[in-house]
């Protein structure tokens, strides 16, 4: 085991349920980070790939179809791979779908890379894990960048209060990590629920958010031990 599976951590996408989440689901997000599953039972990262291929390579719908249809024709060894193939496949058109109504164009993205940083807050590394960096040049010729955090749930779409906590997050990930390539754009920096066929903005009021994830975070880190 690793220093960051030992101490407290936990995904943004988490972190959005746990604040709003009742204490016995709390109690239940903590334990399943504490032992999360083996990643190859994740059932999204194709999906999660495509997407970023698609929009760091000029935004060209035929990308998602190529991926779509490679998995499509794929033969997999198991029911789980199968299955994980065609939520996937079914992840993609929804994006596809949604994609026009993003307002995207013009916008430049590059890949994250798989092995971003944390942000760390009240003893807790928060894993923001955001796909692709967006960049746009204004009228007078100034960059401007953000993140996009695709999020991929069938049965647990985002509610208002979870997507402004994580796309609060998401805002604080840029400006510690990115800010070095120009001002942040909160109109830049998104949450995309791609099955509820959302978005979500950083909200104006971001001092209160930030204030709940801090008690949040204080919560996790003292159940950490005992949970």
């Amino acid at each position: 085991m690793n220093g960051l599976t030992e101490s407290p951590h936990v995904s943004v996408n988490k972190l959005g349920r746990y604040l709003t989440a009742t204490p016995a689901l709390r109690k239940r997000l903590i334990e399943a980070q504490k032992h999360p599953p083996d990643p190859q039972y994740l059932r999204y990262p194709e999906a999660a790939h495509a997407i970023t291929d698609f929009l760091c390579r000029g935004q060209d719908e035929a990308l998602l179809r190529q991926h779509q249809h490679r998995l499509a024709t794929s033969v997999f060894a198991d029911d789980f791979d199968t299955q994980r193939a065609r939520l996937c496949i079914e992840a993609m058109e929804h994006y596809r779908k949604l994609h026009p109504r993003l307002g995207l164009q013009g916008v430049v993205a590059s890949e994250v890379g798989h092995e971003p940083p944390v942000l760390h807050m009240a003893g807790v590394a928060i894993r923001v894990f955001p796909q692709v960096v967006l960049q746009s040049v204004d009228r007078n010729g100034n960059n401007k960048v953000g993140v996009m955090k695709l999020y991929f749930s069938k049965h647990h779409p985002l509610d208002e209060r979870s997507g402004q906590y994580i796309s609060t997050l998401l805002q604080a990930f840029a400006e510690q990590h990115l800010a070095a390539l120009g001002p942040i754009d909160t109109k830049l920096v998104r949450v995309v629920d791609v099955f509820a066929g959302k978005e979500f903005l950083p909200p104006k009021a971001r001092v209160r958010r930030l204030c709940d994830v801090q008690r949040a975070c204080e919560e996790i880190a003292a159940r950490w031990p005992v949970q």
